[in-house]
């Protein structure tokens, strides 16, 4: 199976807590923490891109008859790739990054900002849509040429692209979630100095939810799994050379 990858903004922003009470009182402010000048930029692309395969006896993924006790899925049958958009979208993946302290993982240091882009999109909105199906062209070559997929020239960059969340169900190895990546480091000019891509999988036992009660740890497990790709993920592909260049 060949997956492609694909794509777009948005920004962070801090606050400053009040001095205590006490300190103002005794008419001396307490020594704060020196700022850390966020002077580098980690690019994010989350995704919408979600994969199912059934490679069963009769293969092919149509409605699973799971769950129907939410409104979403009122009147119509769950799909796999409707659950996992339901309970692993964009927000909640980069929930579970946050959660890992992703940037420490990948050895980046406080002084990256993170810079969020738009998700990479949907492999079948690409059939219908020959602008969108063109952006992702062009991001595809812009990766297969070393370049920064975002217009910043910051010296101090780099980008963490998630190119599919897929779930893949075999009689012979069970249910797993698949999560694919790509990471680049770039150089103060020219094309990227490190690239790191690849897939990971974990097993699932819960998901797809058969009954409404299992909803709940369906979801958990979801979660879960995705995290645990990304720490195998780092650990095998951005650092242990298999992938990386």
């Amino acid at each position: 199976m060949t997956l492609k990858i694909f794509v777009l903004v948005a920004g962070a922003s801090i606050g400053l807590a009040a001095m205590p009470a006490s300190a103002q009182e005794a008419g001396t402010a307490p020594e704060a923490a020196p700022a850390v000048e966020q002077t580098c930029e980690l690019h994010v692309w989350p995704t919408d891109n979600y994969i199912g395969v059934n490679m069963g006896l009769l293969s092919g993924f149509g409605p699973i008859g799971a769950v129907a006790d939410m409104e979403a899925h009122k009147g119509k049958v769950a799909t796999v790739k409707d659950l996992m958009r339901e309970y692993l979208g964009p927000e909640v993946q980069m929930a579970e990054l946050d959660r890992m302290n992703y940037r420490a993982m990948l050895k980046l240091p406080d002084t990256y900002r993170v810079i969020l882009e738009e998700p990479t999109p949907f492999n079948e909105d690409l059939k219908n849509n020959p602008e969108l199906k063109a952006k992702v062209k062009a991001m595809n070559a812009k990766i297969k040429a070393g370049e920064r997929l975002s217009g910043s020239t910051n010296p101090c960059y780099a980008e963490l692209i998630t190119t599919h969340i897929f779930y893949h169900k075999a009689m012979m190895y069970g249910s797993n979630l698949f999560t694919g990546w790509i990471y680049r480091e770039f150089p103060a000019t020219g094309k990227a100095k490190k690239t790191a891509t690849g897939q990971v999988k974990n097993p699932l036992e819960h998901f797809p939810p058969k009954t409404p009660e299992m909803v709940d740890q369906a979801k958990a497990e979801l979660r879960d799994a995705y995290s645990k790709d990304f720490a195998e993920y780092v650990e095998k592909k951005v650092f242990g050379g298999k992938a990386a260049k």
